[in-house]
């Protein structure tokens, strides 16, 4: 993964990139869609905005955020991949769409290697399993027990059948033996309501979601979904901490464009949202809500990346007989 630049550095690179913006690419024209399969509010929709915004302001080229939530983010997906590759459409996307959906539907419309161009991978964060100061708990082994001890009554709430957030409660689950309800919700901002409201008591959500309600005492962190706990929140433990040690998972995302894009479209892609997601107050923006920023050296590297993560959530999806006909 690449280092961060100094600013003069950034400085200067932009300067050249910005001098070579005369292509079609960056026509004022064209407007580029940075396309999300979730609602506003969640993480996904905090990153497509955040390269939408820098994206017009570095090239003058118009950016929108187009929202197209459903179906386990499918309907993103199949929009950007039947899309001209022209470099005016990209997706924002990660474990649920390019990891998890190609294991969990039978029958999709689109293909995860074909169908698309991968550009960069943009970060990690970590899950977090919280629940509102009213439940009176506080780690993750006194929610374990008070489960146990009331078998049928508890439910976790996830951004969505499929997604991250869902298989980590379904794995978690089944290792310590609980009997613990999904409820899916369409998107992170949606799931974080229903336990506000006090309609589910546990939250598995991304950092971006649960950690401002954190900060507001709205919400107690029990655990990061990870097997150790991270830097970028501090004071909340891994699941080793509880005892666990076969549950370690994070979540990512990353920029595709639809299959068949030109490698200089690519490039030219790649070159400005990577030197965006380095700016000192992109990567401070980020880190507010413990996500890390994590640019590719090369779509090359990214491709790598993204078809090893793939490999790795069968196994999981599997053994989660989440299966989706």
């Amino acid at each position: 993964m690449k280092t961060f630049p100094t600013r003069r550095a950034f400085t200067a690179g932009m300067a050249l990139l910005l001098g070579s913006a005369s292509s079609t690419l960056f026509a004022q024209s064209a407007t580029l869609k940075v396309v999300v399969g979730l609602p506003p509010g969640g993480s996904g929709d905090l990153i497509a905005r955040i390269i939408a915004e820098e994206f017009t302001k570095a090239t003058g080229q118009a950016a929108v955020v187009e929202n197209k939530p459903g179906a386990g983010t499918n309907i993103a997906s199949d929009f950007v991949s039947r899309a001209a590759p022209d470099g005016n459409t990209i997706l924002i996307s990660g474990n649920t769409g390019h990891g998890i959906n190609p294991w969990l539907y039978k029958k999709l419309n689109w293909d995860p290697i074909k169908d698309f161009t991968p550009i960069t991978k943009v970060s990690t964060m970590p899950m977090v399993i919280a629940v509102t100061p009213s439940r009176q708990i506080r780690t993750l082994n006194e929610l374990i027990t008070k489960i146990k001890s009331e078998p049928g009554k508890w439910s976790f709430a996830s951004p969505g059948i499929g997604t991250p957030q869902h298989l980590a409660g379904v794995q978690l689950g089944r290792t310590m033996g609980m009997d613990l309800e999904h409820i899916p919700y369409q998107g992170g901002a949606p799931a974080l309501a229903g336990v506000l409201s006090g309609d589910v008591p546990v939250l598995i959500g991304s950092s971006p979601v649960v950690l401002p309600q954190v900060r507001a005492g709205k919400l107690v962190p029990l655990s990061l979904i990870s097997r150790q706990p991270s830097n970028l929140i501090p004071g909340v433990p891994g699941m080793a901490a509880a005892g666990i040690q076969d549950i370690d998972l994070d979540g990512y995302w990353g920029v595709w464009g639809p299959g068949n894009m030109r490698p200089e479209v690519v490039r030219r892609l790649f070159d400005v949202i990577t030197k965006i997601l380095v700016m000192p107050q992109v990567v401070e923006r980020f880190a507010r809500d413990a996500m890390l920023v994590e640019v590719s050296n090369s779509p090359e590297e990214f491709n790598a990346f993204y078809r090893k993560d793939l490999a790795m959530w069968g196994p999981v999806v599997k053994a989660s007989g989440a299966v989706n006909n």
